[in-house]
Protein backbone atom coordinates (compact mmCIF):
# COMPACT_ATOMS: atom_id res chain seq x y z
CA UNK A 1 0.00 0.00 0.00
CA UNK A 2 1.00 3.46 -0.53
CA UNK A 3 2.33 5.29 2.67
CA UNK A 4 0.63 8.15 4.14
CA UNK A 5 3.74 10.03 3.70
CA UNK A 6 2.67 9.62 -0.06
CA UNK A 7 -1.09 11.43 0.90
CA UNK A 8 -2.43 9.64 -1.50
CA UNK A 9 -5.85 10.49 -2.51
CA UNK A 10 -8.43 8.06 -2.02
CA UNK A 11 -11.73 8.60 -3.55
CA UNK A 12 -14.71 7.71 -1.63
CA UNK A 13 -18.18 6.74 -3.75
CA UNK A 14 -20.81 7.86 -1.52
CA UNK A 15 -24.43 8.43 -3.68
CA UNK A 16 -23.36 11.50 -6.23
CA UNK A 17 -20.46 12.93 -3.98
CA UNK A 18 -16.80 12.01 -5.02
CA UNK A 19 -14.49 13.35 -1.80
CA UNK A 20 -11.02 12.98 -1.38
CA UNK A 21 -9.16 12.23 1.57
CA UNK A 22 -5.53 11.59 2.84
CA UNK A 23 -6.12 8.48 4.06
CA UNK A 24 -3.41 5.44 2.53
CA UNK A 25 -6.55 2.83 2.16
CA UNK A 26 -9.09 2.86 -0.61
CA UNK A 27 -12.21 2.69 0.17
CA UNK A 28 -14.54 2.00 -3.22
CA UNK A 29 -16.05 -1.51 -4.17
CA UNK A 30 -14.59 -3.78 -6.96
CA UNK A 31 -16.18 -3.04 -9.85
CA UNK A 32 -15.79 -6.62 -10.83
CA UNK A 33 -16.94 -8.31 -7.00
CA UNK A 34 -20.89 -8.58 -6.80
CA UNK A 35 -22.44 -8.99 -3.59
CA UNK A 36 -23.29 -12.60 -4.38
CA UNK A 37 -19.82 -13.54 -4.94
CA UNK A 38 -18.85 -16.62 -2.99
CA UNK A 39 -15.52 -15.17 -1.62
CA UNK A 40 -16.81 -11.62 -1.40
CA UNK A 41 -16.07 -11.59 2.24
CA UNK A 42 -12.65 -12.86 2.03
CA UNK A 43 -11.40 -10.15 -0.51
CA UNK A 44 -12.76 -7.28 1.27
CA UNK A 45 -10.95 -8.68 4.42
CA UNK A 46 -7.95 -9.11 2.62
CA UNK A 47 -8.39 -6.05 0.95
CA UNK A 48 -8.91 -4.18 4.14
CA UNK A 49 -5.89 -5.34 5.66
CA UNK A 50 -4.13 -4.70 2.73
CA UNK A 51 -2.68 -8.20 1.61
CA UNK A 52 -4.71 -7.61 -2.21
CA UNK A 53 -5.43 -4.70 -3.92
CA UNK A 54 -7.05 -3.81 -7.06
CA UNK A 55 -6.29 -2.67 -10.25
CA UNK A 56 -6.31 1.01 -11.79
CA UNK A 57 -9.70 0.42 -13.38
CA UNK A 58 -11.06 -0.59 -9.81
CA UNK A 59 -11.57 -3.91 -10.80
CA UNK A 60 -10.47 -6.97 -8.71
CA UNK A 61 -10.10 -9.36 -11.20
CA UNK A 62 -10.46 -12.54 -9.27
CA UNK A 63 -10.64 -15.40 -11.93
CA UNK A 64 -6.67 -14.12 -12.92
CA UNK A 65 -4.43 -16.25 -12.09
CA UNK A 66 -2.11 -16.17 -9.30
CA UNK A 67 1.91 -15.99 -9.55
CA UNK A 68 3.82 -18.13 -7.18
CA UNK A 69 5.61 -14.79 -6.69
CA UNK A 70 2.27 -13.49 -5.87
CA UNK A 71 1.50 -16.11 -3.81
CA UNK A 72 4.00 -16.04 -1.24
CA UNK A 73 4.18 -12.44 -0.97
CA UNK A 74 0.22 -12.92 0.07
CA UNK A 75 1.61 -15.85 2.58
CA UNK A 76 4.27 -13.82 3.88
CA UNK A 77 2.37 -10.42 4.91
CA UNK A 78 -1.01 -12.47 5.91
CA UNK A 79 0.59 -14.25 8.63
CA UNK A 80 3.12 -11.53 9.41
CA UNK A 81 6.13 -13.93 8.90
CA UNK A 82 9.08 -12.35 10.71
CA UNK A 83 12.49 -12.32 8.91
CA UNK A 84 14.80 -14.65 10.28
CA UNK A 85 17.71 -13.16 11.28
CA UNK A 86 21.91 -14.90 10.66
CA UNK A 87 23.00 -16.75 7.54
CA UNK A 88 23.62 -15.69 3.85
CA UNK A 89 20.63 -15.07 1.50
CA UNK A 90 19.55 -17.87 -1.00
CA UNK A 91 20.85 -17.75 -3.95
CA UNK A 92 18.38 -17.77 -6.92
CA UNK A 93 18.79 -17.92 -10.96
CA UNK A 94 16.11 -16.17 -11.56
CA UNK A 95 15.23 -14.13 -8.29
CA UNK A 96 18.01 -11.59 -7.89
CA UNK A 97 18.32 -8.75 -5.21
CA UNK A 98 16.37 -6.67 -7.49
CA UNK A 99 13.34 -8.23 -8.43
CA UNK A 100 10.35 -7.05 -5.91
CA UNK A 101 9.56 -10.85 -4.70
CA UNK A 102 13.23 -11.36 -3.65
CA UNK A 103 12.37 -10.40 -0.23
CA UNK A 104 9.50 -12.40 0.51
CA UNK A 105 10.89 -15.15 -0.89
CA UNK A 106 13.95 -14.72 1.00
CA UNK A 107 11.72 -15.24 4.43
CA UNK A 108 9.56 -18.08 3.35
CA UNK A 109 12.90 -19.78 2.06
CA UNK A 110 13.98 -19.01 5.54
CA UNK A 111 11.21 -20.69 7.72
CA UNK A 112 11.64 -23.85 5.21
CA UNK A 113 8.39 -22.94 2.81
CA UNK A 114 9.71 -23.26 -0.46
CA UNK A 115 10.24 -26.81 -1.01
CA UNK A 116 6.89 -27.31 -1.84
CA UNK A 117 8.12 -25.03 -5.28
CA UNK A 118 10.76 -27.50 -6.49
CA UNK A 119 14.45 -27.94 -5.59
CA UNK A 120 17.34 -26.23 -7.02
CA UNK A 121 18.20 -22.65 -7.85
CA UNK A 122 15.30 -22.36 -10.50
CA UNK A 123 12.10 -20.66 -8.68
CA UNK A 124 9.93 -19.43 -11.76
CA UNK A 125 8.64 -16.74 -10.00
CA UNK A 126 5.95 -15.78 -12.76
CA UNK A 127 4.79 -19.15 -14.13
CA UNK A 128 0.66 -19.80 -12.40
CA UNK A 129 1.25 -21.46 -8.93
CA UNK A 130 -1.07 -24.78 -8.38
CA UNK A 131 -2.83 -25.72 -5.73
CA UNK A 132 -1.25 -28.36 -5.00
CA UNK A 133 1.53 -25.99 -4.37
CA UNK A 134 -0.71 -24.06 -2.37
CA UNK A 135 -1.79 -26.68 -0.07
CA UNK A 136 1.60 -27.22 0.56
CA UNK A 137 3.28 -24.06 1.67
CA UNK A 138 0.29 -23.52 3.82
CA UNK A 139 0.47 -27.09 5.27
CA UNK A 140 4.47 -26.12 6.05
CA UNK A 141 3.90 -23.08 7.59
CA UNK A 142 0.86 -24.51 10.15
CA UNK A 143 3.05 -27.40 10.86
CA UNK A 144 5.32 -25.15 11.87
CA UNK A 145 3.37 -24.12 14.30
CA UNK A 146 3.33 -27.38 16.36
CA UNK A 147 5.76 -29.32 17.84
CA UNK A 148 8.96 -30.90 16.59
CA UNK A 149 7.23 -34.36 17.58
CA UNK A 150 3.89 -33.52 16.64
CA UNK A 151 5.37 -32.47 12.91
CA UNK A 152 7.51 -35.87 12.91
CA UNK A 153 4.25 -38.19 13.95
CA UNK A 154 2.35 -36.02 11.11
CA UNK A 155 4.82 -36.52 8.28
CA UNK A 156 5.60 -40.24 8.87
CA UNK A 157 2.07 -41.29 9.10
CA UNK A 158 -0.60 -39.15 10.93
CA UNK A 159 -1.49 -37.69 7.25
CA UNK A 160 -2.15 -40.94 6.36
CA UNK A 161 -5.77 -41.59 8.15
CA UNK A 162 -6.81 -38.06 6.89
CA UNK A 163 -5.97 -39.05 2.89
CA UNK A 164 -8.50 -41.30 4.15
CA UNK A 165 -11.64 -39.08 5.54
CA UNK A 166 -10.74 -36.61 2.66
CA UNK A 167 -10.96 -39.36 -0.39
CA UNK A 168 -10.86 -36.54 -3.72
CA UNK A 169 -11.42 -38.42 -6.72
CA UNK A 170 -8.23 -37.37 -8.11
CA UNK A 171 -5.99 -37.59 -5.05
CA UNK A 172 -3.66 -40.46 -7.31
CA UNK A 173 -2.69 -36.95 -9.35
CA UNK A 174 -1.59 -35.34 -5.85
CA UNK A 175 2.36 -34.83 -6.09
CA UNK A 176 3.51 -37.93 -3.38
CA UNK A 177 5.93 -35.18 -1.53
CA UNK A 178 3.43 -32.71 -1.37
CA UNK A 179 0.72 -34.92 0.11
CA UNK A 180 1.44 -34.73 4.07
CA UNK A 181 1.50 -31.09 3.45
CA UNK A 182 -1.29 -31.15 1.52
CA UNK A 183 -3.33 -33.48 3.87
CA UNK A 184 -2.52 -31.21 6.62
CA UNK A 185 -3.93 -28.27 4.94
CA UNK A 186 -6.82 -29.94 4.62
CA UNK A 187 -7.71 -30.95 7.72
CA UNK A 188 -7.66 -27.33 8.91
CA UNK A 189 -10.17 -26.78 6.67
CA UNK A 190 -8.19 -24.20 5.17
CA UNK A 191 -8.11 -26.10 2.03
CA UNK A 192 -10.82 -28.31 0.39
CA UNK A 193 -12.36 -30.06 -2.82
CA UNK A 194 -14.46 -29.09 -5.29
CA UNK A 195 -18.42 -30.06 -5.12
CA UNK A 196 -17.56 -32.81 -7.18
CA UNK A 197 -14.90 -34.53 -4.48
CA UNK A 198 -11.97 -33.44 -6.88
CA UNK A 199 -8.76 -31.12 -5.26
CA UNK A 200 -7.97 -30.37 -8.76
CA UNK A 201 -4.20 -30.25 -7.58
CA UNK A 202 -2.49 -29.17 -10.92
CA UNK A 203 -4.84 -26.37 -11.59
CA UNK A 204 -3.33 -22.99 -11.09
CA UNK A 205 -4.82 -20.59 -8.35
CA UNK A 206 -7.14 -17.62 -9.29
CA UNK A 207 -7.05 -14.35 -7.11
CA UNK A 208 -10.34 -15.26 -6.03
CA UNK A 209 -9.33 -18.88 -4.31
CA UNK A 210 -6.35 -16.79 -2.55
CA UNK A 211 -8.03 -14.42 -0.79
CA UNK A 212 -10.74 -17.44 0.53
CA UNK A 213 -7.84 -19.35 1.43
CA UNK A 214 -5.50 -16.91 3.60
CA UNK A 215 -8.55 -15.32 4.87
CA UNK A 216 -9.20 -19.12 5.86
CA UNK A 217 -5.76 -19.04 7.52
CA UNK A 218 -5.66 -15.82 8.86
CA UNK A 219 -8.97 -16.79 10.88
CA UNK A 220 -8.26 -20.12 12.20
CA UNK A 221 -5.04 -18.13 13.50
CA UNK A 222 -7.39 -15.26 15.07
CA UNK A 223 -9.36 -18.00 16.61
CA UNK A 224 -7.10 -18.92 18.73
CA UNK A 225 -5.77 -15.57 20.31
CA UNK A 226 -7.32 -14.95 23.75
CA UNK A 227 -8.57 -11.05 24.27
CA UNK A 228 -9.07 -9.14 27.03
CA UNK A 229 -12.35 -7.00 27.56
CA UNK A 230 -12.36 -3.76 28.70
CA UNK A 231 -16.26 -2.22 29.27
CA UNK A 232 -16.61 1.38 30.15
CA UNK A 233 -19.49 2.13 32.68
CA UNK A 234 -20.11 5.21 31.34
CA UNK A 235 -23.68 7.50 30.46
CA UNK A 236 -26.50 5.15 30.45
CA UNK A 237 -24.87 1.84 31.46
CA UNK A 238 -27.13 -0.07 34.26
CA UNK A 239 -28.90 -1.66 32.13
CA UNK A 240 -26.11 -4.10 30.76
CA UNK A 241 -24.40 -4.29 34.58
CA UNK A 242 -25.62 -7.77 34.19
CA UNK A 243 -23.10 -8.20 31.49
CA UNK A 244 -19.96 -7.25 33.92
CA UNK A 245 -19.41 -11.23 33.64
CA UNK A 246 -18.40 -10.82 30.07
CA UNK A 247 -15.12 -8.31 30.80
CA UNK A 248 -11.63 -8.37 32.73
CA UNK A 249 -11.75 -4.50 32.65
CA UNK A 250 -14.41 -1.84 33.91
CA UNK A 251 -13.30 1.98 33.60
CA UNK A 252 -16.25 4.33 35.15
CA UNK A 253 -16.71 7.39 33.44
CA UNK A 254 -17.45 9.23 36.58
CA UNK A 255 -15.04 12.02 36.63
CA UNK A 256 -13.45 14.55 34.51
CA UNK A 257 -11.10 17.52 34.66
CA UNK A 258 -11.97 20.74 36.06
CA UNK A 259 -9.76 23.61 35.02
CA UNK A 260 -10.57 27.34 35.62
CA UNK A 261 -6.86 28.63 34.80
CA UNK A 262 -4.23 29.86 36.26
CA UNK A 263 -3.01 26.85 38.53
CA UNK A 264 -6.52 25.94 39.69
CA UNK A 265 -7.41 22.41 38.53
CA UNK A 266 -8.68 19.50 40.19
CA UNK A 267 -10.74 16.10 39.64
CA UNK A 268 -14.16 16.81 39.61
CA UNK A 269 -16.54 13.87 40.53
CA UNK A 270 -19.83 15.61 41.96
CA UNK A 271 -21.37 16.87 39.56
CA UNK A 272 -21.98 17.30 35.85
CA UNK A 273 -22.31 13.96 33.30
CA UNK A 274 -19.28 12.65 34.58
CA UNK A 275 -19.96 12.47 38.39
CA UNK A 276 -20.32 9.56 40.54
CA UNK A 277 -23.48 8.70 40.59
CA UNK A 278 -26.30 7.05 43.21
CA UNK A 279 -26.03 3.85 44.09
CA UNK A 280 -22.64 3.42 42.60
CA UNK A 281 -22.17 1.21 45.45
CA UNK A 282 -23.96 -1.83 43.31
CA UNK A 283 -21.75 -0.81 40.45
CA UNK A 284 -18.44 -1.35 42.24
CA UNK A 285 -19.86 -4.51 44.06
CA UNK A 286 -20.71 -6.20 40.88
CA UNK A 287 -17.40 -5.66 39.89
CA UNK A 288 -15.68 -6.66 42.44
CA UNK A 289 -17.94 -10.00 42.88
CA UNK A 290 -16.84 -10.80 39.06
CA UNK A 291 -13.17 -10.11 40.02
CA UNK A 292 -13.20 -7.40 37.37
CA UNK A 293 -10.44 -4.76 37.32
CA UNK A 294 -12.01 -1.06 38.63
CA UNK A 295 -10.55 1.95 36.35
CA UNK A 296 -11.85 5.64 36.66
CA UNK A 297 -12.08 7.38 33.66
CA UNK A 298 -11.13 11.21 33.23
CA UNK A 299 -12.87 13.04 30.69
CA UNK A 300 -11.73 16.07 29.22
CA UNK A 301 -12.82 17.79 26.20
CA UNK A 302 -12.68 21.76 26.53
CA UNK A 303 -11.14 24.70 24.23
CA UNK A 304 -8.82 25.25 28.02
CA UNK A 305 -7.38 21.72 27.68
CA UNK A 306 -4.55 22.74 25.55
CA UNK A 307 -3.60 25.85 28.70
CA UNK A 308 -4.74 22.84 31.14
CA UNK A 309 -1.19 20.85 29.93
CA UNK A 310 0.81 24.20 29.77
CA UNK A 311 0.24 24.99 33.33
CA UNK A 312 2.43 22.82 35.38
CA UNK A 313 1.05 24.50 38.69
CA UNK A 314 -2.58 23.23 37.53
CA UNK A 315 -0.89 20.40 36.40
CA UNK A 316 0.38 19.32 39.78
CA UNK A 317 -2.97 20.32 41.98
CA UNK A 318 -4.96 18.03 39.20
CA UNK A 319 -2.60 14.97 39.63
CA UNK A 320 -2.88 15.62 43.43
CA UNK A 321 -6.66 15.65 43.18
CA UNK A 322 -6.69 12.48 40.76
CA UNK A 323 -4.57 10.08 43.85
CA UNK A 324 -6.48 11.34 46.41
CA UNK A 325 -9.36 9.35 44.36
CA UNK A 326 -7.78 6.62 43.27
CA UNK A 327 -6.83 5.83 46.74
CA UNK A 328 -9.91 6.04 48.53
CA UNK A 329 -10.68 2.40 49.40
CA UNK A 330 -14.19 2.27 48.89
CA UNK A 331 -14.08 2.52 45.62
CA UNK A 332 -10.79 0.00 44.87
CA UNK A 333 -9.77 1.71 42.14
CA UNK A 334 -6.96 -1.08 40.07
CA UNK A 335 -6.00 2.74 37.92
CA UNK A 336 -6.74 5.21 35.93
CA UNK A 337 -8.05 5.65 31.93
CA UNK A 338 -7.12 9.19 30.97
CA UNK A 339 -9.74 10.18 27.91
CA UNK A 340 -8.47 13.55 27.35
CA UNK A 341 -9.71 14.75 23.36
CA UNK A 342 -9.81 17.13 21.26
CA UNK A 343 -5.50 17.92 20.73
CA UNK A 344 -6.27 18.89 17.32
CA UNK A 345 -2.35 20.47 16.76
CA UNK A 346 0.91 18.76 17.16
CA UNK A 347 2.08 21.92 19.68
CA UNK A 348 0.26 19.41 22.86
CA UNK A 349 2.27 16.82 21.75
CA UNK A 350 5.27 16.82 24.09
CA UNK A 351 3.39 18.22 27.26
CA UNK A 352 0.32 15.29 26.86
CA UNK A 353 3.03 13.48 26.79
CA UNK A 354 4.83 14.84 29.57
CA UNK A 355 1.56 15.38 31.83
CA UNK A 356 1.38 11.09 30.93
CA UNK A 357 4.26 10.82 32.88
CA UNK A 358 3.52 12.81 35.79
CA UNK A 359 0.18 11.33 36.42
CA UNK A 360 2.25 7.43 36.29
CA UNK A 361 4.58 9.01 38.68
CA UNK A 362 1.55 9.76 41.00
CA UNK A 363 -0.41 6.74 41.04
CA UNK A 364 2.08 4.38 41.87
CA UNK A 365 1.56 1.06 41.16
CA UNK A 366 -2.00 1.47 39.56
CA UNK A 367 -1.76 0.86 35.87
CA UNK A 368 -2.47 4.26 33.42
CA UNK A 369 -4.67 3.73 30.36
CA UNK A 370 -5.07 5.75 27.66
CA UNK A 371 -7.71 6.70 25.01
CA UNK A 372 -6.34 7.93 21.75
CA UNK A 373 -8.52 9.48 19.10
CA UNK A 374 -7.89 8.74 14.88
CA UNK A 375 -4.40 10.62 14.69
CA UNK A 376 -4.80 11.42 10.89
CA UNK A 377 -7.33 14.27 13.06
CA UNK A 378 -5.73 14.93 15.61
CA UNK A 379 -2.57 15.74 16.06
CA UNK A 380 -1.55 16.20 19.50
CA UNK A 381 -1.07 12.93 20.41
CA UNK A 382 2.42 11.11 20.33
CA UNK A 383 1.58 8.05 19.86
CA UNK A 384 4.80 6.54 20.64
CA UNK A 385 5.90 8.54 23.80
CA UNK A 386 2.11 7.54 25.05
CA UNK A 387 2.99 3.89 24.16
CA UNK A 388 5.89 4.65 26.47
CA UNK A 389 4.21 6.40 29.55
CA UNK A 390 0.96 4.08 29.84
CA UNK A 391 0.11 0.63 30.65
CA UNK A 392 -2.14 0.09 27.93
CA UNK A 393 -3.32 2.60 25.05
CA UNK A 394 -7.12 2.34 23.69
CA UNK A 395 -6.96 2.97 20.08
CA UNK A 396 -10.35 5.23 19.49
CA UNK A 397 -10.86 3.48 15.90
CA UNK A 398 -14.08 5.48 14.67
CA UNK A 399 -15.69 9.11 14.78
CA UNK A 400 -13.75 8.95 11.46
CA UNK A 401 -17.27 10.48 10.25
CA UNK A 402 -17.62 13.15 7.62
CA UNK A 403 -20.69 14.59 6.97
CA UNK A 404 -20.63 16.34 3.44
CA UNK A 405 -19.23 13.32 2.06
CA UNK A 406 -21.19 10.26 3.50
CA UNK A 407 -18.40 8.78 5.35
CA UNK A 408 -19.53 7.07 8.31
CA UNK A 409 -18.02 6.49 11.98
CA UNK A 410 -15.59 3.52 11.45
CA UNK A 411 -15.19 1.90 8.18
CA UNK A 412 -13.25 -1.27 8.77
CA UNK A 413 -9.99 -0.28 6.41
CA UNK A 414 -9.67 2.77 8.12
CA UNK A 415 -10.11 0.92 11.66
CA UNK A 416 -7.25 -1.19 10.65
CA UNK A 417 -5.22 1.62 9.34
CA UNK A 418 -5.06 3.16 12.71
CA UNK A 419 -4.19 -0.09 14.44
CA UNK A 420 -1.29 -1.01 12.12
CA UNK A 421 0.15 2.86 12.81
CA UNK A 422 -0.15 2.48 16.28
CA UNK A 423 1.65 -1.11 16.16
CA UNK A 424 4.47 0.78 14.72
CA UNK A 425 5.29 1.90 17.51
CA UNK A 426 3.41 0.64 20.59
CA UNK A 427 3.82 -3.15 21.17
CA UNK A 428 0.80 -5.10 20.63
CA UNK A 429 0.55 -6.23 24.08
CA UNK A 430 -0.27 -2.69 25.12
CA UNK A 431 -2.60 -1.94 22.61
CA UNK A 432 -6.93 -2.37 22.89
CA UNK A 433 -8.84 -1.90 20.06
CA UNK A 434 -12.00 0.99 20.46
CA UNK A 435 -15.17 -0.40 19.40
CA UNK A 436 -17.95 2.73 19.75
CA UNK A 437 -21.94 1.71 19.25
CA UNK A 438 -23.14 4.21 16.68
CA UNK A 439 -24.95 5.19 13.94
CA UNK A 440 -24.74 7.80 11.38
CA UNK A 441 -27.50 8.39 9.44
CA UNK A 442 -27.90 11.09 5.94
CA UNK A 443 -31.61 12.59 5.28
CA UNK A 444 -31.79 13.34 1.44
CA UNK A 445 -35.28 16.06 0.82
CA UNK A 446 -35.39 18.53 -1.91
CA UNK A 447 -33.98 21.02 0.39
CA UNK A 448 -30.36 19.36 0.57
CA UNK A 449 -29.12 16.68 2.58
CA UNK A 450 -29.20 16.91 6.51
CA UNK A 451 -26.75 14.66 8.55
CA UNK A 452 -28.09 13.49 12.06
CA UNK A 453 -26.65 10.66 14.64
CA UNK A 454 -30.10 8.51 15.85
CA UNK A 455 -30.07 6.90 18.86
CA UNK A 456 -29.38 3.30 19.22
CA UNK A 457 -32.92 2.08 20.12
CA UNK A 458 -34.24 4.17 17.76
CA UNK A 459 -32.57 2.16 15.13
CA UNK A 460 -33.23 -0.79 16.21
CA UNK A 461 -37.37 -0.20 15.79
CA UNK A 462 -36.39 0.71 12.75
CA UNK A 463 -35.10 -1.93 11.15
CA UNK A 464 -38.32 -4.63 12.52
CA UNK A 465 -40.32 -2.11 10.03
CA UNK A 466 -40.74 -4.38 6.68
CA UNK A 467 -40.29 -1.09 4.56
CA UNK A 468 -36.55 -1.01 6.05
CA UNK A 469 -33.56 -2.55 3.51
CA UNK A 470 -30.53 -3.39 5.22
CA UNK A 471 -27.44 -5.03 3.82
CA UNK A 472 -24.16 -5.48 5.19
CA UNK A 473 -21.87 -3.25 2.89
CA UNK A 474 -18.79 -3.73 1.92
CA UNK A 475 -15.95 -2.40 1.86
CA UNK A 476 -16.84 -0.77 5.28
CA UNK A 477 -17.91 -4.08 6.71
CA UNK A 478 -21.09 -1.23 8.39
CA UNK A 479 -24.88 -2.26 7.49
CA UNK A 480 -26.45 0.10 5.32
CA UNK A 481 -29.96 0.61 6.29
CA UNK A 482 -32.00 2.18 4.02
CA UNK A 483 -35.29 3.87 3.80
CA UNK A 484 -38.08 6.57 2.84
CA UNK A 485 -40.73 8.02 4.69
CA UNK A 486 -42.60 12.07 4.71
CA UNK A 487 -39.39 12.97 5.66
CA UNK A 488 -37.14 12.27 2.13
CA UNK A 489 -34.69 9.66 1.62
CA UNK A 490 -32.98 7.78 4.52
CA UNK A 491 -29.47 6.25 4.76
CA UNK A 492 -28.14 4.62 7.84
CA UNK A 493 -24.94 3.05 8.72
CA UNK A 494 -24.74 1.04 11.94
CA UNK A 495 -22.21 -0.45 14.10
CA UNK A 496 -24.44 -4.03 14.46
CA UNK A 497 -23.30 -7.66 15.67
CA UNK A 498 -21.85 -8.29 12.25
CA UNK A 499 -19.84 -5.59 12.19
CA UNK A 500 -18.52 -5.50 15.71
CA UNK A 501 -18.11 -9.60 15.63
CA UNK A 502 -15.64 -8.49 12.52
CA UNK A 503 -13.65 -5.66 14.36
CA UNK A 504 -13.09 -8.04 17.71
CA UNK A 505 -11.65 -10.39 14.56
CA UNK A 506 -9.81 -7.60 13.36
CA UNK A 507 -8.13 -7.26 17.10
CA UNK A 508 -7.69 -10.79 17.22
CA UNK A 509 -5.85 -10.65 13.73
CA UNK A 510 -3.34 -8.27 14.91
CA UNK A 511 -2.68 -10.01 18.27
CA UNK A 512 -3.82 -6.77 20.36
CA UNK A 513 -4.14 -7.50 23.45
CA UNK A 514 -7.84 -7.11 23.32
CA UNK A 515 -10.82 -4.63 22.98
CA UNK A 516 -12.61 -1.53 24.62
CA UNK A 517 -16.24 -1.01 24.30
CA UNK A 518 -17.84 2.21 24.45
CA UNK A 519 -20.10 2.40 26.28
CA UNK A 520 -21.78 -0.64 27.81
CA UNK A 521 -25.37 0.60 27.63
CA UNK A 522 -25.55 1.02 23.73
CA UNK A 523 -24.83 -2.68 22.91
CA UNK A 524 -27.68 -4.77 22.56
CA UNK A 525 -28.45 -8.09 23.75
CA UNK A 526 -27.70 -9.12 20.41
CA UNK A 527 -24.28 -7.72 20.40
CA UNK A 528 -23.26 -9.05 23.51
CA UNK A 529 -23.90 -12.42 22.66
CA UNK A 530 -20.83 -11.98 19.33
CA UNK A 531 -18.80 -10.23 22.30
CA UNK A 532 -19.68 -13.25 24.74
CA UNK A 533 -18.73 -15.84 22.12
CA UNK A 534 -15.07 -14.14 21.53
Amino acid sequence: MYRRALLCAVLLIFTSAVPVFAYDVDLRPFSDVNQTDWAKDSIYTLAALGHVAGYPDKTFRPDQQVSREAFVKMLVAATKLPETGGGSAPNWTDVDTTRWSYPYFVTAARHGLLASLGEGQHLSPEVAITREEVAALVGMYLLNQTSAEQKNQWLASGWRAVQQTHAFGDQAQISEGLAPYLYYTASKSVMQGDRSGTFRPQDSLSRREAAAILHRLTDLQAQQTPTELLGFYAISSYANLDKTSYLDRMAFGWAELDYSGSGQANLRVDQGTWKIPEGWQEVVNTAEQHQVQKELMVFANKPNLVSFLQDEPARTSFVESLAGVLADERFGFTGVCIDFEGLKTADSRASFASFLQQVKGAIGEKSLTVAVPPTIYYQGYDLQAIGQAADTVVLMAYDYTDQASGLPSAPLPLVNDTVTEALRVIPKEKLLLGISKQANQWVTTGEGVQYYQPAIDKVEERLKQSETEMVFSVPYFLQQISFADERGEHQIWYEDEQSIEKKIWLAKYHGLRGVALWHMGSFTSDDWQVIGKQ
